[in-house]
């Protein structure tokens, strides 16, 4: 049974198709399996054109102006307001009712998340019950994102796979058990990433406990991230810290974040969604690069090789 915003999200997105206000971009899927994860590939050729018809003299207007679209944002994609955020419908998506969450006054997404913005991400995952979800934040000029307004992202997920999405199948098949909030890593992912377990008695959402939820999520997130600082600190010849490029995903169960050294792949950005087993390809080209390159080599390389970083050995 559908909740309330996921009655709105499917109502203004079939609106919002229909009167040509976003454009749906339809994608081949390929699966490519390394170390047990069926990495999911998507092509796309249609992003490496412009987008035509009833979307391209506005867009063109905003490319020129390089407005921000959170502000004003386009009201054929708001879905609703939720605190001080705007949920918003994707203008250009590849999955049907990808929605944005973005504040309502400027905010940089250099930010790290807050309580606020973990609540209201947490409340949209819990409010789309047809479909498992993910939701994600692209932090840092090297994190793959492309507007400096701080916003986060949820994306409805496929049902009919084992493993959604494909980083779950090493989170959860071969992991000895793990207890929320153990920050743990991947021994068969070569670049460096960390990995907490969610507590579900701690995100039980019973009436007025939407406060402590924030508070917990924070605590998970910020360890998260002291973690991934800390870790980096000890080579600082790497990075700079006040320009740090990181990755942040999160699903009902688990919150990872991924550092970023790198944004492209010869010509292919990757954003979070790469760390969650998902890429996208603007041609069978760039397929056949991944496919040759390796999916696990392209991650490593735009993240940190865990073998050039000392990681804590108490995770």
């Amino acid at each position: 049974m559908q909740t309330v915003l996921e009655d709105r999200i499917v109502e203004r997105w079939d609106r919002a198709f229909q009167r040509g206000e976003l454009l749906y971009i339809e994608t081949e899927v390929a699966h490519i399996k390394e170390k047990e994860i069926e990495f999911q590939i998507r092509v796309a050729p249609s992003l490496a054109k412009k987008p035509t018809g009833k979307l391209g003299v506005k867009d063109e207007e905003q490319q020129k102006s390089k407005a921000n679209p959170f502000l004003p944002y386009s009201q054929e994609l708001f879905v609703q307001e939720h605190g001080k955020y705007n949920i918003l419908l994707n203008k250009f998506c590849v999955v049907p009712h990808h929605i944005v969450i973005a504040t309502k006054e400027f905010e940089k997404q250099t930010d790290p998340l807050n309580p606020e913005d973990l609540e209201c991400i947490w409340f949209c995952i819990m409010q789309i019950k047809s479909r498992p979800v993910l939701a994600f934040f692209n932090c840092g000029e090297l994190s793959g994102g492309s507007q400096p307004h701080k916003h986060m992202q949820v994306i409805p997920l496929p049902s009919d796979v084992r493993f959604t999405p494909p980083i779950n199948s090493c989170i959860y098949g071969s992991q000895e058990f793990k207890k929320p909030g153990e920050i743990f890593d991947i021994p068969e992912l070569p670049y460096v990433h960390y990995i907490s377990l969610l507590d579900p008695q701690q995100l039980s959402l019973g009436h007025g406990r939407h406060e402590e939820v924030s508070h917990y999520l924070n605590d998970v997130f910020h360890s998260l991230l002291d973690a991934m600082i800390e870790s980096l600190h000890k080579q600082s010849s790497l990075i700079s810290l006040n320009s740090l490029s990181y990755n942040v995903v999160m699903t009902s169960t688990w919150l990872m974040i991924v550092p970023r050294s790198k944004e492209k792949y010869e010509n292919m950005s990757v954003n979070s969604l790469g760390y969650a087993g998902m890429l996208l390809t603007k041609s069978k080209e760039e397929l056949e690069l991944v496919k040759d390159a390796g999916v696990l080599n392209i991650l490593e390389s735009l993240a940190f090789s865990k073998q050039n970083v000392i990681m804590d050995e108490s995770n």
